[in-house]
Formats: C-alpha cells, structure tokens, sequence
C-alpha cells in the first residue's frame, strides 16, 4: 500500500506546472458561474425565504433564449444584453402569478418548494418538445486563444467570463451595501414586518428582488453557452453545485456565495487532475457540504 502511494505522490509531481495553472484558470471560469448562480440563489432566499429549485431551469432557458436571439438578430452582445431583461421579465411572471398567492398561506415555504421544483421538472421537458434533446452550439464571439504560457492557450472568451462575473459581483455588492433598495433588501432579510410598518411596499421588493435572482441566473447561463453544449439538462447539474454552495458559504450571505463559489470552483477543476481521481472533486465538495452542515448548519460567512 505504501508503494501504492508512492507511486500515486509520483504521478501527481510529474504533472507539469502549466497544466496545474490552466485547470486553476478553468476553475476560475467554473468559480465565476457559481458564484453568478449563488448570487441569484441566495438573494431570493434571504428576502423571501424561498428555496429557489427552479434556479437551474432560469440558467438552462437564459442559454436557450440567448442561443434564439443569437439565431435572430446574429449578434451575440445584443443577445447577452437582452437575456437578462427576458430572465427578470419571467421572475416577475412567476413570482406574481405563481409564488406571491402562497405567501400569506399556512406552510407558504413549503408551497414555494413545491411550485418552483414542479417548475424545474417542467422546464427542461418543454424546452425538449421545441428545440430537441441534443445540444446546440453557439458560435464563439471572441477568437482563440488570447495567449499561450509555454504550449498552453488561455481562451480569451473565459478571460471575458472572469471579468464580467467580477464585475456583476461588485455591482451586486454596491447594490445591496450604497443604495435604498440594498438597504431594503438587507433590511427585510432581517425583519420584512418592521420594513412594513415604516411604509415601505415590501411585495413590490419581494417582486423585484425574486425578479433581480432570474436574471442573474439567466444571464449566467447565456455567458456559458459559447463555451458549454446548450442542451435541457444544463441546469440540473449546475443546480445540485449552486445548492453546496450556498450551503458552504451561507445562505443570504453575499461574500459567504462569492468565496464558496470561487473555492468550489477550484476543487471541482484540480481534482480531477489528480490519478485516478476523477470524481473525487464532486465527494470532497458534498464532504465539505456536510461538515459545514454538522458544525456550522448556516454556513461559513452566514448570520448565527
């Protein structure tokens, strides 16, 4: 067995060093995304209390949608930029019209459960009925690579993807910490009744703010589609990863979604670079998810 090891020590030293900073590169790429994800999941939860199980489904229909538009009009910037309006436009939908009846009902958490998972079932099955079962490509709007270290091309659209999520992110961050809405949001995370009674219309902040999580996660899945196969079942992976890091990170927690995410990214990236290693990434995510769960039930950055 100690040979075996040795052996096994052996195989991960001989890999290159450049092979080592192209996965963290691509787990900087996979961190952005989750973190996009876990932004939008995360807001819904705290303000409204909901368990949102058809975020996957928002993420899967914004590729659809972008990959539409891209169809239409030939222009993938201008699609990117119109998938999250059609993301908050179907938040605003479902919220109004599906969840915002249940809110004052006995078990309210629970009928929001059973809506937005009936919702995530029926997603992908309708898209299968209009676009088929097999995946469909976007064309790449940027060229390839941007450059090399040593043999090894960087793509320039993943470079793109880093510094857009960063980007969202600070806007995110700016948004809930400088501005009247964030103070609301934030404010009604902690007490929505005391926001009531000083006036403020909290349904409407509850619209727009499960209205604001769609279209991030909308908008997540239109910026993968260059890089990922567009196909029903993007969601539900991606989803089952949102939900561990949230679960890590803390849910209603902004920095709790953004460190969780980037390090969830990263394992899932080097791990299988590792010998005869090639799921061990998502065993050690759910061990995490389940440590964090056994010591610390609201996560790492989340309130006590």
């Amino acid at each position: 067995m100690i040979e075996a090891f040795v052996q096994w020590f052996g195989d991960v030293a001989a890999i290159p060093g450049l092979i080592w900073l192209q996965q963290s590169y691509l787990g900087l790429v996979n961190g952005s995304v989750l973190v996009l994800m876990a932004l939008g999941l995360t807001i819904i939860f705290g303000l409204l209390g909901i368990t949102n199980f058809a975020h996957g489904a928002f993420y899967m229909l914004g590729a659809y949608v972008g990959w539409s538009l891209l169809r239409l009009i030939g222009n993938f910037w201008v699609a990117m930029a119109v998938v999250p309006l059609v993301g908050a436009m179907m938040g605003l939908v479902v919220e109004r019209f599906l969840l915002a009846p249940t809110y004052r009902k006995k078990d309210a958490d629970f009928l929001g459960i059973l809506i937005t998972f009936g919702l995530g079932l029926a997603a992908p099955d309708l898209v299968r009925w209009i676009y088929g079962n097999l995946g469909l490509p976007y064309v790449k709007p940027l060229p390839d690579p941007m450059f090399t270290i040593g043999n090894i091309p960087f793509s320039q659209y993943r470079f793109f993807l880093i510094v857009v999520a960063m980007t969202l992110c600070f806007c995110f961050w700016w948004l809930l910490q400088k501005t009247n809405l964030g103070m609301i949001i934030r404010a009604g995370t902690s007490d929505s009744p005391m926001v009531e009674i000083l006036g403020i219309d909290v349904r409407r902040v509850w619209t727009l703010t499960f209205s604001i999580g769609v279209a991030i996660a909308s908008f997540a899945g239109v910026l993968v589609g260059p890089i990922l196969a567009v196909q029903p079942i993007m969601g539900v992976e991606i989803l089952v990863q949102c939900f561990i890091v949230v679960i890590i990170g803390g849910l209603g927690s902004f920095w709790g979604a953004v460190v969780a995410g980037f390090g969830v990214g990263q394992i899932l990236t080097l791990f299988p670079l590792l010998p005869h290693c090639s799921r061990l990434g998502d065993v050690v995510i759910f061990a995490l998810a389940a440590m964090v769960l056994l010591t610390r039930p609201q996560g790492l950055f989340g309130q006590d």
